[in-house]
């Protein structure tokens, strides 16, 4: 038997002021971050489009019926850097405020994959899967309202929940495909306030029967420039930056002649920005807009997922 601590990367209690920071910090895809929440909402207390349906309607209406019976699964499918990870470690915390519910994020470990001894993938999900329907089990009142949600994180679901269409695939990868299936209709089946998130760079990669459950798939795509502009306006605010400088680091940020493509949401954030916060310090100087320039016209963006030249 394994323990919690080997099935997961990290349990996190929400709402929490951390999650939330981060949360808000992730500028610039606001319609993705709405649309999450939202969902997330729905899909771990379908009685939300229940109470809806009957107060307009008088009744339950067959739309409302597809909606409330959808597969509490959603898939954030991007290239690297587009936030995919940060939005789903961090989302809970508004879904719990707007519940006004506590909600326990479990993000698997991918040692859940096991080492690949017969059995052993298959045994390490089903346990997964025992612990957040155990942590659920008791999430609703005795009048079925919910009162505290769960949330079942799964990175890189493409290791996990690859296609078992491919024919070199290894019969305990297919096991282990099957039991991830069965773990995500056992919640459903269950009724529990239970929601299980996949992010994968390789949305193409998941086996069809993963994606034609998912209640949503939800895209990341790298920032444009009214994106990259608000980014780099919140990273740079009370620095002095002018606004021509800020539009100039925009240009720099997206497609060049030598690269087809602009930079992520992680390269501004954790690569651009502290080459040119770190020159400044080692200089012992305010960090100006020709600096930040100068970095970015030779700053090489991560490149695509997938993309070998």
């Amino acid at each position: 038997m394994v323990t919690r601590d080997q099935l997961f990367g990290q349990v996190i209690e929400l709402p929490d002021p951390y999650a939330s920071e981060r949360f808000a910090a992730l500028v610039g895809i606001d319609g993705v971050k709405d649309r999450l929440v939202t969902e997330a909402a729905i899909l771990l207390d379908p009685g939300i489009v229940e109470r809806w349906s009957s107060k307009h309607y008088k009744r339950m209406t067959l739309a409302a019926t597809e909606v409330s019976r959808r597969t509490p699964l959603l898939v954030l499918a991007g290239d690297v850097g587009t936030g995919k990870t940060e939005v789903a470690e961090t989302f809970g915390d508004a879904v719990a405020r707007t519940m006004k519910v506590g909600i326990t994020l479990y993000a698997l470990s991918l040692s859940a994959r096991g080492k690949g001894a017969v059995g052993e993938m298959t045994t390490l999900l089903s346990e997964a899967f025992a612990e957040v329907h155990a942590s659920a089990g008791s999430a609703r009142d005795s009048k079925g309202r919910v009162t505290r949600g769960v949330i079942l994180l799964i990175d890189e679901a493409d290791a996990l929940a690859q296609s078992r269409e491919l024919a070199q695939m290894h019969h305990e990868d297919r096991a282990g495909v099957n039991a991830l299936v069965r773990g995500i209709d056992g919640l459903r089946d269950d009724r529990l306030p239970v929601l299980t998130v996949m992010c994968t760079n390789r949305l193409d990669a998941l086996d069809p029967a993963v994606t034609r459950r998912a209640a949503a798939v939800l895209p990341f795509t790298r920032p444009n420039d009214d994106q990259r502009h608000q980014l780099l306006g919140r990273l740079l605010d009370g620095l002095g930056i002018g606004s021509a400088e800020v539009d100039k680091l925009v240009a720099l940020t997206g497609e060049k002649a030598r690269h087809p493509y602009g930079c992520t949401y992680s390269d501004i954030r954790q690569r651009l920005i502290p080459d040119a916060v770190l020159a400044a310090l080692r200089d012992d100087a305010p960090l100006t807009g020709a600096q930040l320039i100068a970095t970015a016209e030779t700053f090489e963006p991560t490149r695509p997922f997938g993309d070998g030249s």
